[in-house]
Formats: structure tokens, sequence, C-alpha cells
């Protein structure tokens, strides 16, 4: 008997054993107690920051002596952000009425098993925290805990990027080598959204660039522009200035993510010029109308001087070939929209067509930009400016010369404008010149009946001496 009780209780033990290592010890080891931060999933939380930001734009607008747009992005503003976008399929959320079901409690429940918690974050002087949350569930009622935790030490590089890197990756209770944890985090995650950690950092941190390898995200001027660009290449081109110029600064404490920019700058000189007055072409017979009378008076021109024919072009008329040839490639409307104290505010960036000027024998091209706001009087009004010379290569090319260019108070090398430029065509400027093709000078021109060999400015007006396409 002794024997047999011996064997039972060892027995026992080892099946005990088993059963800890399959199921006691994970248990232990993923167990985390979190608790989601509820009183910043109010409106409250993301107020102050679009009450900031209403008040910066609006004092632009109005107050020509203000310079600068400050805002502080807060954690609890971006566990709100956060929460919003998480909890969108969940109509039931922290909503009145439903405190008894389990979509009250959490922003996700997966097949009434899992409740996800949330995801918020934490900010400090030189560290951001991330900490998603979860509770499996039986009968809509939470029987553990789990979680994960990312923490982020931040350094402000003398580039001006922000260079996040991977300290610390807790999974439950463990914290692990930071490769392997990654990747286990990233596995779990997997499971629940098909979609591997590296994925969804791309997808929801497209501002930077996260090194998989490194374990970290920098943040700069390369990755916000390509963001930008996607947004409106315009906005990427005026973030190379500012980088340029150093017009932005950024900090980061306990209370915030601080953001300053400096756009007194750009502000729009009492000497830049307006837009002439033209008539706009809409439709393709509107080009076809001027290009037939156009024509007759080219032929008309060829007969009086066959040795040496030209043609002047006015401010008028190249503005409507201009603006009809880019449509809306140059120009945008960006809208700058949220909501306060449950009031929709609408504010509208917006920019004109590139236009031309011509002076002497200058050309200029101008686009002009304003920040607006619905149902208010006025604009912040900034212009970008380019003079130059106009002449035509031995290709046919139409050769721009640039003597300067600026935007506001800031003037631009030809450094900068190039990376400006590019963000539109990486081929239009070369060296000191911008190079309008050929093939694109004859569209310009189609229906006309000419090819142009030279062209030049001459007291306000571009000449254009040319020949017959039946000569």
């Amino acid at each position: 008997m002794k024997r047999g009780t011996k064997r039972l209780i060892r027995g026992l033990i080892i099946f005990s054993s088993i059963v800890f290592l399959l199921i006691g010890l994970p248990l232990i080891l993923f167990h985390m107690r979190s608790t989601a931060p509820l009183d910043d999933y109010s409106d409250t939380s993301t107020d102050g920051f679009y009450q900031g930001l209403d008040d910066n734009l609006t004092a632009l607008i109005v107050d020509t002596n203000e310079d600068t747009l400050s805002l502080r992005v807060t954690d609890a503003f971006i566990n709100r952000v956060v929460q919003k976008q998480l909890s969108s399929g969940n109509t039931k959320f922290q909503v009145a009425g439903y405190e008894t079901e389990p979509e009250y409690k959490y922003m996700m429940v997966y097949q009434n098993f899992v409740g996800v918690k949330g995801v918020w974050t934490t900010l400090t002087n030189d560290q951001l925290t991330i900490t998603a949350g979860a509770d499996v569930l039986l009968g809509g009622k939470p029987i553990y805990q789990t979680g994960f935790k990312m923490v982020f030490n931040i350094v402000l590089s003398e580039n001006d990027q922000y260079f996040l890197q991977i300290d610390t990756i807790q999974i439950g209770g463990m914290k692990l080598p930071k490769q392997q944890a990654f990747d286990f985090a990233s596995w779990i995650i997997q499971m629940f959204t098909n979609k591997s950690l590296n994925d969804m950092i791309a997808e929801q941190l497209t501002f930077g660039t996260f090194n998989k390898e490194e374990l970290s995200l920098v943040v700069g001027e390369e990755g916000l522009t390509q963001y930008l660009y996607e947004i409106d290449p315009t906005l990427a081109a005026l973030l190379k200035i500012i980088y340029k110029e150093s017009l932005l600064v950024l900090d980061i404490s306990d209370a915030g993510f601080d953001i300053v920019l400096n756009v007194g700058d750009f502000r729009r000189l009492v000497t830049d010029l307006d837009q002439p007055a033209f008539t706009p072409w809409t439709t393709e017979a509107d080009k076809m109308a001027f290009m037939t009378d156009f024509a007759e008076q080219a032929v008309a021109n060829a007969i009086l001087n066959p040795g040496d024919p030209y043609i002047d072009l006015t401010e008028a008329d190249i503005n409507a070939i201009l603006d009809y040839t880019l449509g809306d490639s140059v120009q945008f409307d960006f809208p700058i929209e949220f909501t306060l104290d449950h009031q929709p505010i609408e504010y509208s960036f917006a920019s004109t067509n590139l236009f031309l000027r011509m002076t002497d024998d200058v050309l200029s091209a101008h686009l002009g930009m304003s920040l607006t706001k619905s149902g208010m009087a006025g604009s912040f009004d900034m212009q970008f400016n380019l003079t130059s010379n106009v002449s035509m290569n031995a290709n046919g090319d139409m050769v721009l010369t640039i003597i300067d260019s600026n935007l506001g108070n800031i003037a631009i090398d030809n450094e900068t404008l190039a990376s400006l430029i590019a963000t539109f065509d990486t081929s239009l400027m070369v060296g000191d010149t911008l190079v309008v093709p050929e093939a694109k000078v004859n569209e310009m021109f189609q229906g006309s009946g000419i090819v142009i060999e030279d062209s030049y400015v001459l007291n306000g007006k571009l000449r254009l001496h040319y020949g017959l396409e039946s000569i």
C-alpha cells in the first residue's frame, strides 16, 4: 500500500507539474494587469488641442503681426484619437445604456472570448510608452488579464530628426530580449488582425521610417516629406523650406509633444505681383478658338515679314494657355476640418494656379496660397515668386534662366529650389534653369499651325519667332 501510495503521489506530482508547465506557467508569464485611461476617452481630451489649433489659425488670419503656430499634443489627445479608430466598429463602447454588455467596456470583442481594452500612450521627457491590454472573457466576464508594453527612448538628433529606439518590450510579465519580444508580439497581433506588428507600424506611422532590424523609428524631414507628398506635393515642398530655414521647433516633456512653427516670414509681401486678369478656357473648344485666331494672325505676319515672322503674346494670352495646360496638377485646396464644442470648424489652405507676369525682359512665375476660415473675413496669404529670362535652346526646348526666387521674406537658393521643384517634376530643373521640353511647348500651342524657333520677353510681352508647319 505504501509503494502504491507513493506511486500515486508521484504520478499526481508529475501530472500537476505538466499541467503547470502547459497551462499554469504560461498563465503566470502572460498575466499583466492594465487599466485603460478611460478619462481620456472623451472629447475633452481633444478639445484642448483643437482649441489651440483654432486660436492659432484664427490669429494668423486676423493679426498681421502674428508669426507663430504653437501646438501641444498630449498623450490624452493621442489616446482619444487611437480609441476612436480602434472602437470605430463598436457603437456601444462607453455609451450609456449598454453597461451590462462587454462591448461597453472593451473597444473590440473577438468572438465573445477576448476583450481588447485598448492601446494607449504615456509621454515623459525622454520616453514614449505604448501599452495594450486585453481580457479573456467567460460569459462576458473577465477571467484573465494580459497585454504588452513597448517603451521607446526618444532622442532628437543633430539634423532635427526624432529617433525612437525601442528600449524594452514586455509581454505579459515577461521582458524578453527585444528582437525576440518584437517577433513574438508580432505573431500574437497577426493572429488577431492578420497583420504583423511591422505592417501595423508602417500603416499607422506613415510619417516615419521604421527599421525592423534596429527596432527604431526615425521621424524627420524625409519621412514627413513623403507623408505630405501623398496629401499634396505643395505641402511637401513647403516642409522642405521649413526645415531649410529651421522654422520648426520640436520639444517633448511630461506635458506633451510641443510643436512651434514660425510662419511669419511666409507672409505675402506688399510688393508681390497680383494675378493678371484673363479669361480661363474651360473646354477644348475654347483653346481651338484661340489657336484658330492665333494661326490666322501668324499667317498674316509671315506674309508681311517672310524672312523672320514673329508674334507677341500678352500676359492674358500666356496665362490662359498655362492655366488650361496645367489644369489641377499644381493648384490645390486642402481642407482643415475638426469639431470643437460640438460645432464643425472649417479652414481651407488653397492656392491659385501657377500664373505668369512679364515686365521689360523678365518673365516671373507665381503661386499664391491662402489660409481662410469659413464664416470669417480675411486670410493668411503667402506667395511663391520666381523671376527668369526666357530663351530657346538648340533642341527647341524653352529655357527659363533663373534670376531669383522667394517665398515671403525667405530667399530660396537654387539648391533648395531644385529640391522643391523635384517634388513636382524631377527633370524640370537643370542647373540654374528650368527647361520646358519641346514636346510640352508644342502641346501648349497645338492647333496654331506654327513651329516655335525662338522666344524671349520684350517690353512685357512674350515674343515668339516661328515657322509655319505647312512651309
